[in-house]
């Protein structure tokens, strides 16, 4: 069940549908008993720092896929 305690994790990239890691990620977050969830969040490169931002204000996390590995870089401190 998502609620307001989730954590919310992502992968950030275009395209990301075909990525098998939610898949892999939700299945150890529930294995794990982890209120957690892992979402393929498909982003434009402008888009990138202010989504790597919230996730990370809301305590999330995630991974950052093709085309914007370089971008991420960056985007971070």
């Amino acid at each position: 069940m998502i609620d307001g305690s989730t954590r919310v994790f992502a992968l950030l990239g275009d395209p990301v549908s075909h990525s098998l890691s939610p898949t892999m990620q939700n299945a150890a977050f529930r294995a794990l008993g982890l209120p957690a969830t892992y979402v393929p969040l498909r982003c434009t490169a402008a888009d990138l720092p202010g989504l790597l931002r919230a996730i990370a204000r809301a305590g999330g996390g995630g991974n950052v896929t093709i085309p914007h590995k370089e971008a991420a870089g960056s985007a971070v401190d």
